[in-house]
């Protein structure tokens, strides 16, 4: 890649005899850079693999774990008269929250927005 010498914009090198800015407008004679070897590198966290993306993810959703607490709300399937509940905020901002019940004698779960 070939940069401006005045502000730093990466100009394309049309095959033109001269290069042109497109941001400043500077003009540099396309000739200075023929037998320019450029060598790039580059960190390999710079360009995350899809795998990396996705356990990058997993690992933030479970720094947002919340601890469960137990509330008293009748299970809709079992009965039972105690939850856990925990709350997080998955809609937008100005939405409330999601509240996801999980029921301590049967497993049931469920969720409502609030």
């Amino acid at each position: 890649p070939i940069f401006c010498h005045r502000c730093g914009t990466l100009i394309i090198n049309t095959g033109k005899d001269v290069l042109e800015c497109s941001t400043c407008h500077a003009i540099k004679d396309a000739a200075e850079y023929e037998n320019v070897t450029v060598v790039t590198r580059s960190d390999p966290k710079s360009f995350p693999s899809k795998l990396r993306l996705r356990h990058s993810r997993i690992q933030q959703s479970d720094r947002y774990k919340e601890e469960k607490a137990t509330i008293k709300e009748k299970c809709p399937k079992c009965g039972n008269e105690e939850m856990n509940y925990h709350t997080m905020q998955l809609r937008s901002a100005d939405e409330g929250q999601t509240i996801f019940y999980h029921c301590v004698k049967c497993g049931y779960k469920f969720s409502i927005n609030s």
